[in-house]
């Protein structure tokens, strides 16, 4: 047996492909909305709020909102990291639409959704990036609207 340390031990290599998913921010579009476990908004589940998210990638040819579970508390406009707690989940939900205010399924079963909160020195690290991403996304929703 060898006293040799671990870093002995070879490193491991990606292959040329990447298995990785790509990092894409979502940005907090609404917070801290009630969901409710019945069709009709009556039962409140009490422990947890909606949050609905915009994935900032401008490829994605579909614009369309991530309507999230979560026990932790977010605010319009935080750039998140996609995180989720599969230990925690709700079955089917329901929730009133903020911008219409009409009752929407919210989903038949979802897990929590725990993202991190970018930190402003990330921000501010990425600040010419998401400058160039926000610039394709308000093209991508302006020729959605045309």
């Amino acid at each position: 047996m060898s006293d040799d340390p671990v870093s002995e031990v070879p490193t491991q290599r990606d292959p040329e492909q990447s298995d990785a998913m790509p990092i894409v921010p979502y940005r907090v579009l609404y917070a801290d909305i009630p969901f409710y476990s019945d069709a009709e908004c009556k039962q409140e589940v009490a422990e947890a709020r909606i949050s609905i998210l915009e994935a900032l990638d401008p490829d994605d040819e579909l614009v369309e909102w991530d309507v999230v579970p979560s026990l932790n508390r977010y605010e319009p406009g935080q750039l998140l990291q996609w995180t989720l707690n599969s230990k925690q989940l709700w079955e089917e939900s329901w929730y009133r639409n903020p911008e219409t205010g009409q009752i929407e399924r919210a989903w038949t079963l979802h897990v929590e959704f725990i993202g991190q909160v970018l930190s402003q020195q990330t921000l501010k690290e990425n600040e010419e990036t998401l400058k160039a991403i926000e610039a394709k996304m308000a093209a991508k929703h302006k020729e959605k609207i045309n």
